[in-house]
């Protein structure tokens, strides 16, 4: 009867260690797959006064775009990885970018965040006209 047992005791070792093989086996194949996007996070800081009241408008690879605050933060997801052109356009006559800043060449790398910053310089507004212009003069 001892040999029976004993018999019993290896054939389950023997299945415990198969089965714990296998397992691990399988695990070590079991990879997710990575990232295939990219993200643009698109800033505009505006410095000076009289900020530009209706924002600016936003373009990537020349899209229909979309509007940024003058001191806010777009993001653009879902990117393939790759170049792209970022412009920022519909400023006020009395706000000017850097003409070396504009457009800006952005590279996506899939699974990070390329950050494109833009900043406006804004100045004061000029009045309308003269200011009020020549008095009316009345003759008596």
């Amino acid at each position: 009867m001892k040999e029976y047992w004993q018999r019993q005791g290896s054939a389950v070792r023997l299945l415990v260690m198969v089965l714990a093989t296998f397992a691990f086996i399988s695990c070590g194949d079991d990879q997710a797959p990575g990232p295939t996007e990219g993200t643009l996070q698109i800033r505009a800081l505006t410095e000076g006064t009289d900020f530009d009241p209706d924002g600016y408008l936003i373009s990537v690879n020349s899209t229909q775009g979309e509007r940024i605050g003058h001191q806010d933060t777009n993001y653009v997801t879902a990117l393939q990885p790759g170049q792209y052109v970022v412009s920022l356009a519909d400023l006020a006559e009395n706000c000017t970018i850097p003409a070396d800043d504009n457009p800006q060449s952005a590279d996506v790398v899939a699974g990070d965040t390329t950050d494109v910053l833009f900043t406006v310089t804004c100045e004061v507004l000029s009045p309308p006209g003269d200011g009020g212009g020549d008095a009316l003069r009345m003759d008596r």
